[in-house]
């Protein structure tokens, strides 16, 4: 690109050449080099920068300093459909509970109020059947290796009650279907991939519906 400047700008001061006094000629000069500075300056604060890194905010710190995969006790402040809850933990170990928005990992459930879609077939029934395990022990919640937060700054974790995986059990019983698998979060991509098999063959729930459960979603039309 430095190339191509050079050579447009240096035809640009060419054609004031011959009107241009010396001193004139000097300060288009001047002007090109400034502006060729700047360009390679930009090109190398480009080529610093790391598209791949997370958004860098204070929820996003807080959950790096935490620096474990063990699971973390948390407080169900309030089911949100069947994939997404809200719940308070020690994110940073002073003692003080934050709440987070939190995305189940490695699962979808059918909508209950998508601005596009509405609710779909078998969303409530996912959605209450979350609220009933969430409300029925205590509740731990796991990150995997990779991102910890989705483009909604929502924190993405296994989470289980009494010990229980809260997904593998909406897999089983055919309420939730494998989905947004990115590695390198797929630490129990195989048994949730195990569970959902058992309530295909059964056709439960969302699988009871003949072209409802598609590769990208929930075919509700």
């Amino acid at each position: 690109m430095k190339k191509w400047m050079t050579i447009i700008l240096s035809g640009v001061a060419a054609l004031f050449l011959s009107a241009c006094t010396l001193d004139e000629v000097n300060d288009v000069l001047e002007v090109t080099e400034d502006v060729l500075t700047a360009i390679e300056k930009e090109k190398q604060d480009t080529a610093n920068t790391d598209d791949s890194q997370e958004p860098v905010n204070e929820t996003n710190n807080v959950l790096k300093t935490k620096g474990t995969m063990d699971p973390i006790p948390a407080d169900l402040v309030r089911p949100v459909d069947g994939d997404t809850a809200v719940f308070a933990f020690d994110a940073d170990n002073d003692g003080e509970n934050e709440e987070f928005s939190a995305r189940f990992l490695l699962i979808d459930t059918p909508e209950t109020r998508h601005p596009q879609l509405g609710k779909q077939p078998l969303g409530e029934e996912a959605k209450e059947r979350t609220a009933e395990l969430l409300e029925s022990g205590n509740i731990t919640i796991e990150f995997d290796i990779g991102q910890r937060l989705d483009k909604y700054s929502r924190i993405l974790v296994y989470v289980y009650v009494n010990g229980k995986s809260v997904q593998e059990t909406l897999l089983q019983e055919g309420y939730a279907r494998v989905a947004y698998v990115y590695p390198p979060n797929t630490r129990y991509l195989d048994e949730f991939e195990a569970k959902q098999q058992i309530a295909k063959k059964k056709e439960k729930g969302i699988w009871s519906m003949d072209g409802y459960v598609t590769e990208r979603g929930f075919n509700s039309k």
